[in-house]
């Protein structure tokens, strides 16, 4: 099963650079959609409820510190994903991606 890493750095490398709280909330949506979509999780981490918005702490913990966040500075492998989880995120990608961070 792929992680959050592995959903995060896959998004990052299909979107860019971005804010890290962009991509919390970007992974946060991955999450639902593929709860409801594909009636399976998408990465075994939880959320957490914070101040400003949803965020796994074990990837805030990776990027703390961080404003902006590029693939090279992440860990996690994107191929762990297999094509219907990659065809989950593109969604919401394409959906969300183009909205700011709040």
């Amino acid at each position: 099963m792929a992680n959050v890493f592995d959903t995060a750095k896959y998004i990052l490398e299909a979107r860019g650079r971005m804010s890290t709280m962009k991509l919390q909330k970007l992974c946060y949506y991955a999450q639902a959609w593929s709860l409801v979509w594909d009636d399976c999780e998408l990465f075994p981490e939880d959320f957490e409820a914070w101040a400003n918005g949803p965020v796994i702490p074990a990837l805030y913990q990776k990027h703390k510190g961080i404003f902006k966040i590029s693939p090279r500075s992440l860990g996690g492998n994107p191929n762990a994903l297999t094509p219907a989880q990659k065809e989950t995120v593109n969604a919401v990608c394409h959906a969300y991606s183009t909205l700011n961070a709040q």
